[in-house]
């Protein structure tokens, strides 16, 4: 059974809309990511993912391969 959740990271450093595909690639093949949103007004980064599949660890961690750095934000 799939169990979807949400996790939301602050992003440092990330400043315009063509930062978004940049962030967006870092996850897009991922297996158990479900939607990535992203606002960069805001530098927020919310990631909907099967956690049967994936943690907030892992996704942080492919995430700061995009080169800028990560907050996990619990809400």
């Amino acid at each position: 059974m799939n169990q979807i959740e949400r996790a939301y990271f602050k992003v440092v450093g990330m400043y315009c809309i063509t930062c978004k595909p940049i962030v967006e690639k870092q996850l897009k093949d991922e297996n158990g990511i479900k939607e990535i949103g992203l606002d960069y007004m805001t530098d927020c980064v919310a990631v909907d993912y099967d956690s049967a599949l994936i943690n907030k660890e892992e996704i942080k961690g492919r995430l700061e391969n995009s080169g800028y750095k990560f907050i996990r934000v619990a809400r």
